[in-house]
Parts: C-alpha cells; structure tokens; sequence
C-alpha cells in the first residue's frame, strides 16, 4: 500500500483477413506476431506486400512475419530481426527464409496500413497464423490487411518497462552475458 503501480502499454495488431470481393472473411487482434507462410506447400510463398497502398515488395520466401516490439523477441527474433523496446511504437516486418538476399527486415512507424495478398500468378495458396493460432488458407486473391490496433494491453510491472524488459531478455535469452575479460 502507497506504492506506485508501473503500467506499460504494449500494442497490438488489429489484423483482417480479406478475400477478392473486399468482404472481411476474419479479424483478431494480436500481441506478437501474424506469420503469412508457405504452409504445407513445397512452393515458396509469392505474396505482393504493400504499405499504405504503395508497393513494397514481391515476396518469394518461405513466409513474412509481422510483429510487435513485444513480438520481437519471439518468431521475429528467430528469423533474424531486431529485438525491440515494448515502448517503441512500431511494426516489424521480416521475412522467413527469404529466396533473395536483398529483402531484411524493416520497421515502420505504428501508424501505417500493411497489406499483404496472393497474387493470382502464385504457384500455390498461402497460409496465415495469428499469435500462432487460428491457422487459415489464404487463397489466391486473399490479402492479409494489418494496422496498429485501437486496443493495446496494459501490462503491471515489477519496476518500470525498462528495468523488467531488460531483465526479461538477460533471463530468458542471456542478453549480452559474458564473462568479463582478466586483466593482462
């Protein structure tokens, strides 16, 4: 009693799932990550991303992950993207495995829309996850749209959000731990 409780916001990502005719075929909000991937197809996964309606890349991956800061130390990390503050209000793009070495992981500010859709070329249909869940086909024609959500998480801290992400990532991760070098 008469302490001060620590509240951090930790965003999430209002994500849809859209088919040719512009219907809304599913939503859900998630705190980590929506992985478009190749599913069970041997194919790389061909997908057109865009940012705010203007092309960002052809994708020929065997996925693209879309995370949050607090996403970014799970699947994003994994797939070689950066590690970021749960204060920073951003997404993370990374693609997994991707068939050319020019295409690595990007940052955007919170405030953009991502689309990302099946091209009618694609050899193959896709597949979308969200928070690792609610596995569904993304058939050719289908877009994944991805926004900040309106709706973010209050997280209770032990300390302040630096402080517990800090040792969060030395605990679970063994963040920058070495031993220390002896004197000559």
């Amino acid at each position: 009693l008469g302490k001060q409780i620590c509240l951090s916001i930790r965003m999430r990502l209002d994500c849809r799932i859209i088919n040719r005719q512009g219907a809304v075929r599913a939503r859900y909000n998630v705190l980590n990550e929506v992985v478009i991937d190749r599913g069970g197809s041997p194919y790389l996964a061909a997908l057109e991303c865009f940012c705010d309606d203007v092309h960002l890349t052809t994708v020929q991956a065997d996925g693209v992950i879309f995370a949050t800061p607090t996403g970014s130390t799970a699947y994003s990390l994994a797939a070689g993207s950066s590690v970021v503050h749960p204060a920073v209000p951003c997404i993370l793009v990374t693609p997994i495995c991707p068939h050319v070495l020019s295409f690595r992981s990007m940052v955007f500010p919170d405030h953009v829309v991502l689309r990302c859709f099946v091209p009618d070329d694609a050899r193959d249909e896709a597949s979308v996850a969200f928070d690792g869940k609610h596995r569904q086909t993304l058939r050719r024609g289908d877009s994944v749209l991805v926004k900040m959500s309106a709706f973010p998480v209050p997280t209770i801290n032990r300390k302040d959000h630096s402080s517990d992400w800090l040792d969060s990532l030395k605990r679970n991760f063994n963040f920058n731990a070495r031993p220390r070098q002896q004197p000559l």
